[in-house]
């Protein structure tokens, strides 16, 4: 397993606003699967949250868009807009080959930057809007 710190400004990403509980994992009948109860990270004890991602790749000098999950340590439900950049603080990813032999990746951060809260302003805009926006009415 090979770990990798990624800068979140230079890799950008893109928020499909789907958020998921990341569930803890139990021995069942002799198998393997999802509890009811949501896992933590164990440095923090914060629940964590999967926020899906959409961000640009080039593999074997092709460029794609992939969809992706970045785990995350929140106290709430992040809420992330629609299509909205996001930027993750301690982002890293995790390499690996799964059963299939393929690559797989894992991301993680320990907290979203700003920290889950609505956007202010769409993509585009300042967070207090243009003056033209505000208007002299």
């Amino acid at each position: 397993m090979s770990f990798y710190a990624v800068d979140s400004k230079r890799q950008k990403m893109v928020t499909t606003s789907i958020v998921n509980e990341v569930k803890e994992w139990e021995e069942r009948d002799g198998r393997r699967r999802p509890s009811e109860t949501q896992a933590r990270d164990e440095a923090t004890g914060m629940p964590l949250w999967q926020i899906e991602v959409v961000y640009r790749q080039t593999s074997f000098g092709r460029e794609s868009m992939v969809t992706g999950v970045v785990e995350v340590g929140c106290p709430h439900r992040p809420v992330v807009a629609e299509f909205a950049p996001v930027e993750f603080v301690d982002l890293t990813v995790e390499a690996r080959v799964n059963r299939a032999g393929a690559l797989t990746e894992m991301w993680r951060a320990d907290r979203l930057l700003d920290e889950g809260k609505p956007a202010a302003a769409p993509s585009g805009q300042s967070a207090g809007g243009s003056a033209a926006s505000k208007g002299a009415a």
